[in-house]
């Protein structure tokens, strides 16, 4: 079988399972022509071909009526009947053997309450069941391809109205809508007249805030002292007077003492650049001296050079008692 009629007939079951009841394994009731033309096409495996085309598990079943029909045919047609006692027998209820076809229609009933899938390839017995049997699937032969008839004209009324009758509201409940203040409501069976009040229509507009979302006021704190804050509101910030003058006279303090800081930074930075000036120019002064002294540099003939010098009787070549007396003078410098 073809995968799209294979959906086709897979959907088309499962309408009827939906509107109908109908569920596996499908009850397949066979009469004596579709029996017939199995043995006739030589169709391996009924069963097998009966579930591809259900697309479901199915229970083939075929009445007693139908048999005898079979037996009548004589030994030639022994095959079809030896392939027919395979099937599960349906009891028709029937003491003396009737036309298979009005036996069918007995079975079946106006309503196919007990959800039978008919295979037949006796066409006035499937005009019939078409025109006045709903919800019964129909099976037959089409050039020796096993079809599945689709949904007759009777059946798809069916449909429609069981699927109005889902959406509409119930004979017995409308009594009690109606009362009810703002619902529309249309009634279907209620006497032919339908039903209806209009309720009334929010508003649209701008809404609100998020309330989670919105930043809480603060609270007025209160004074440590257990005075009205809203008091301090009325008449201006209060202030405390020592509190002020203690903030000026501290103010004041703290500028003098930077402009102290600054002054002393100041004096500070030159002091220091006076004493590394003299320290430079006492080196050189040291390092002038050292290169002119020429004889040991010991203190004792720097301060003799220095006394010849600024002697104003000084000669150059004094005498010995000079010597002597210069001799004794430093010796008593040294003492």
């Amino acid at each position: 079988m073809r995968q799209k009629r294979a959906k086709a007939y897979r959907k088309l079951m499962h309408q009827y399972h939906l509107h109908f009841g109908f569920r596996e394994p499908y009850q397949m009731l066979i009469d004596d022509t579709f029996s017939q033309t199995l043995s006739r096409l030589k169709v391996e495996d009924p069963p097998t071909r009966f579930q591809n085309l259900l697309q479901g598990k199915v229970k083939p079943m075929i009445t007693q009526c139908c048999m005898v029909s079979l037996y009548n045919l004589g030994k030639e047609h022994q095959s079809t009947v030896d392939m027919a006692k395979a099937w599960e027998r349906r009891r028709c209820n029937h003491r003396e053997a009737i036309d298979p076809q009005d036996c069918l229609k007995s079975v079946i009933g106006e309503s196919n309450k007990h959800r039978y899938v008919l295979a037949t390839d006796s066409q006035p017995l499937r005009s019939w069941l078409r025109s006045n049997v709903r919800a019964l699937p129909l099976v037959h032969f089409t050039q020796a391809v096993m079809v599945l008839e689709p949904m007759t004209d009777l059946t798809r009324q069916r449909v429609e109205e069981l699927e109005e009758r889902k959406l509409s509201v119930p004979t017995d409940e409308a009594s009690i809508l109606p009362s009810s203040d703002g619902i529309k409501v249309d009634i279907v069976g209620a006497g032919g007249e339908a039903v209806s009040q209009d309720a009334p229509r929010k508003r649209k507009g701008p809404k609100g805030p998020n309330p989670l979302s919105v930043k809480k006021p603060k609270k007025e704190k209160e004074n440590r002292n257990g005075a009205d804050p809203k008091a301090g509101e009325q008449g201006g910030p209060k202030r405390n007077p020592r509190s002020d003058g203690k903030a000026s006279s501290g103010d004041g303090k703290l500028s003098k003492s930077v402009g102290e800081k600054r002054k002393r930074g100041g004096e500070g930075k030159g002091e220091d650049d006076d004493d590394d000036d003299d320290d430079d120019r006492g080196q050189e002064g040291d390092g002038k001296r050292g290169s002119e002294d020429t004889g040991g540099g010991s203190k004792k003939g720097r301060r003799r050079r220095k006394r010849g010098k600024g002697h104003p009787h000084s000669s150059s070549q004094p005498s010995g008692e000079d010597g002597a007396e210069s001799k004794h003078d430093g010796s008593k410098d040294d003492e």
